[in-house]
């Protein structure tokens, strides 16, 4: 199997079972306690090491650390998201803006949700990354605030 057809199939397995389980949380009405459970995971899958290493550069080059925060956000993106649907503007050294448009994971959430039968916005996974990522983000000293647009998102950060 060619490797692009792969990451297709994994990406569609990746985003249905997440539909699955989203559904069944939202069914017994425990989103909440997923997304905290969630978020205790974030942080305890960063080394304590990188912690101390960038509170050490926040220290010494505030901006140089953002930006390298900034750009690891970007990179961990492009797992789901062709670079070319991500903008980036960078408005100060220790402020950013990021915005995906014309999401293709949400278009073929859209279509997988259909086929699957599964009665959920197809922006629940960016409902959830929207719950997750600031909790996880101000561990860093970085204030994330995620706002859902139509095809896509704007995630814009700022350094505390």
């Amino acid at each position: 199997m060619p490797l692009e057809e792969k990451y297709d199939k994994l990406l569609d397995d990746y985003l249905l079972a997440n539909a699955v389980g989203y559904t069944l949380h939202k069914e017994l009405k425990v989103v909440d306690q997923s997304n905290d459970l969630w978020v205790q995971v974030q942080k305890k899958l960063f080394p304590s090491v990188l912690g101390v290493a960038f509170k050490v550069l926040k220290t010494v080059s505030p901006g140089k650390a953002f930006k390298q925060v900034t750009n690891q956000y970007v990179y961990s993106l492009q797992r789901f998201i062709p670079i070319s649907n991500i903008e980036v503007t960078m408005i100060s050294d220790r402020e950013a803006a990021v915005r995906i448009t014309n999401c293709p994971v949400l278009k073929r959430q859209r279509a997988l949700l259909k086929k699957a039968g599964l009665d959920i916005d197809p922006r629940y996974l960016c409902e959830i990354d929207a719950a997750i990522n600031p909790e996880v983000a101000n561990a860093f000293g970085v204030d994330l605030d995620i706002q859902l647009e139509e095809n896509g998102c704007i995630a814009t950060a700022k350094l505390k």
